[in-house]
C-alpha cells in the first residue's frame, strides 16, 4: 500500500513537472511577443536616429560640392539649386521620419522635391550621354543626387520598419487580448459602481497602471465594498489574480465567494497548481492553497506539488514550507527520508534538504534511541568525506549530538582530525573540535582548542577573527 502510495505521489509529481514545464514554456513565449514587439520599436527608433544623422552628411556633402564649383573657373552658377534641393530634401525627410510637426507635409515636400531633383538629374544625364550641346541647366559629371537617394533609403526603411512595428504590435495585443480578463468589460457588470483607487490627495508619484488593469481593479473594489459573493464575481478574481497574482486581499475573496456559494473546492487544487509552478515564490498562492486544504481537509496532492515546485528550484523556501505543514498536519510521514536521500544524492549541498531531514526525525520517532542517533550519524559523516567544506553536514552534526557529545566524541574527533591532517583549511571540522574540547574542559582539551581557535583567527578564516576571538575569550573564562 505504501509503495503504491509513493508510486501514486511521484507520478503526480511527474504531472506537475510537466504543467510546469508548459506553463513556463507559454509564459515564455508570451514574454517572447512582448520583447519582440519592445525590440522592434527598439531598434526602430535607433535607425531612425541613424538615419537621421545621415541628413547632415547629405548636407555636407553638398556643401562641399556647392565649395568646389565656388573655386572652380565657372563659379557657381544655376546648378548649385541642385545641390539645395539635396539639403531641402534632407531636412523634410528628417521631419517625416521623426513624425515632427507635420510628417505628411513633410513627406509631400520631400517627395516632390526628390522627383525634382531626379528629374533634373535624368535629364542632365541623358544630355551629357547623348553630346548634347551644353545648356544652363544641365549638372556637372561630379554631382550626384545625395537628397532624392536620401528619401528613398528613408522611405523604404520607413515603410519596411512600419509594417514589422504594426505586426508586432498585433501580435502582441493579440496576446494581451487573450490573456486579459473581460469581466470588468462585461456590460453585466454596469449595475456594480467602480471605485477607482485613491491615492490621496497628492501623490507623490502615481503609478500609470495599464487601462485594463485599471478597469478590473475598479470594478474588483466594487464589488468588496458591497460583499458580493457570487458566480461573476468568482469569474471576476480570476481576472484581478490575473492582473497581479501577488494582492492578497483578492485570495482571501476569491476563499470567501467558494465558501459562500458551497463550490466544488477540487478545481481549486489544479487552479493554485497551476499558478504556484508560474510564481513559485508568491507568498499568497501557497497561503491560499493550504486553507483549501484546510477546507477540504485533504493534503494528499501537496507533496507532488511541492515535489514539482522544489524540482524547479531546490531552494524553494515556500515550497518546503508548505510540505512541512502538509506533512505535519495531515500526517504524511511516510518515505519523506527516502525524498530526502535522493535530494542529497543529487546535491549534497542542499541545505533545505538537510534542515527538511532534521524537521522529519525530530517530529517522529527517526531519533528516538542510541542507535537512531548513530545511524544518522554515520550517515552525516559519509556526506562529509564527499564534500569537506559543505557546512550542512556539519551543523546537521552538531544538531544530532547536542546533549549527547560525550557518546560521539571520540568518532568525532578521529573524523574531524583526519580532516584536518587532510585539508587544514577546512574551518568546519577545525570548528566542531573546538565544541567538542571545550566541552570536556580539561587542560589538555583547552589547550588543544585553544591552538585551533589561534589558527582559525589568524590563518584560516581570519574573515570571522572577531568571532573566534570571542570564543577564544569565553574558553578562557571558563578554564
Amino acid at each position: 500500500m505504501a509503495a503504491a502510495t509513493k508510486t501514486s505521489a511521484g507520478q503526480r509529481a511527474e504531472r506537475l513537472k510537466q504543467q510546469a514545464v508548459q506553463l513556463s514554456a507559454e509564459k515564455a513565449a508570451n514574454q517572447k511577443v512582448l520583447q519582440h514587439y519592445a525590440k522592434t520599436v527598439y531598434f526602430n527608433d535607433l535607425w531612425v536616429s541613424f538615419l537621421s544623422k545621415m541628413a547632415g552628411l547629405v548636407a555636407l556633402m553638398s556643401y562641399l560640392e556647392v565649395q568646389r564649383m565656388r573655386h572652380s573657373p565657372r563659379g557657381l552658377g544655376f546648378i548649385a539649386g541642385f545641390e539645395a534641393l539635396s539639403v531641402l530634401i534632407g531636412a523634410s525627410t528628417v521631419l517625416f521620419i521623426r513624425r515632427w510637426v507635420n510628417p505628411l507635409l513633410a513627406f509631400k515636400v520631400a517627395f516632390a522635391f526628390s522627383l525634382l531633383q531626379g528629374f533634373w538629374f535624368v535629364v542632365s544625364f541623358y544630355s551629357r550621354f547623348m553630346e548634347l550641346p551644353r545648356q544652363a541647366g544641365d549638372l556637372l559629371a561630379e554631382q550626384i543626387p545625395f537628397g532624392l537617394v536620401y528619401f528613398v533609403v528613408c522611405w523604404v526603411s520607413d515603410r519596411f520598419m512600419m509594417r514589422s512595428q504594426d505586426i508586432a504590435k498585433q501580435t502582441a495585443n493579440d496576446m494581451r487580448a487573450v490573456l486579459k480578463g473581460k469581466a470588468a468589460e462585461d456590460p453585466d457588470w454596469a449595475d456594480v459602481v467602480k471605485i477607482p483607487q485613491d491615492d490621496g490627495p497628492d501623490p507623490i508619484v502615481s503609478i500609470a497602471y495599464p487601462a485594463d488593469f485599471t478597469d478590473v481593479m475598479d470594478c474588483f473594489r466594487g464589488v468588496l465594498k458591497i460583499n458580493e459573493y457570487s458566480e461573476r464575481t468568482l469569474a471576476l478574481t480570476l481576472d484581478v489574480i490575473e492582473a497581479n497574482p501577488a494582492n492578497y486581499t483578492v485570495w482571501y475573496f476569491r476563499r470567501r465567494v467558494l465558501e459562500a456559494l458551497g463550490s466544488d473546492l477540487k478545481p481549486e487544487l489544479q487552479f493554485t497548481a497551476d499558478m504556484a509552478l508560474q510564481n513559485p515564490k508568491n507568498y499568497q498562492i501557497w497561503h491560499y492553497r493550504r486553507e483549501i486544504c484546510n477546507m477540504m481537509r485533504d493534503g494528499s496532492e501537496e507533496k507532488a506539488l511541492c515535489e514539482a515546485s522544489i524540482d524547479i528550484d531546490s531552494k524553494n523556501y515556500h515550497a518546503w514550507a508548505h510540505r512541512q505543514w502538509a506533512v505535519k498536519t495531515f500526517g504524511l510521514w511516510d518515505g519523506e527520508l527516502e525524498y530526502v536521500d535522493k535530494l542529497l544524492l543529487e546535491d549534497v549541498r542542499n541545505n533545505s534538504a538537510w534542515n527538511y531531514r532534521w524537521f522529519v526525525l525530530s517530529n517522529t520517532s527517526g531519533l528516538a534511541t542510541a542507535a537512531d542517533r548513530q545511524r544518522e550519524v554515520d550517515y552525516a559523516l559519509e556526506k562529509v568525506s564527499i564534500a569537506v567544506h559543505n557546512e550542512s553536514p556539519w551543523n546537521y552534526i552538531r544538531g544530532l549530538i547536542r546533549g549527547h557529545e560525550a557518546a560521539f566524541a571520540a568518532q568525532l574527533k578521529e573524523k574531524a582530525q583526519n580532516i584536518l591532517t587532510a585539508t587544514p583549511d577546512c574551518i568546519f571540522a577545525a570548528g566542531l573540535l573546538v565544541d567538542l574540547y571545550a566541552k570536556e574542559g580539561t587542560d589538555d582539551t583547552v589547550a588543544s582548542a585553544t591552538k585551533l581557535l589561534e589558527t582559525l583567527m589568524n590563518e584560516t578564516d581570519r574573515v570571522r577573527k572577531a568571532y573566534w576571538q570571542f570564543r577564544l575569550t569565553t574558553l578562557k573564562r571558563r578554564a
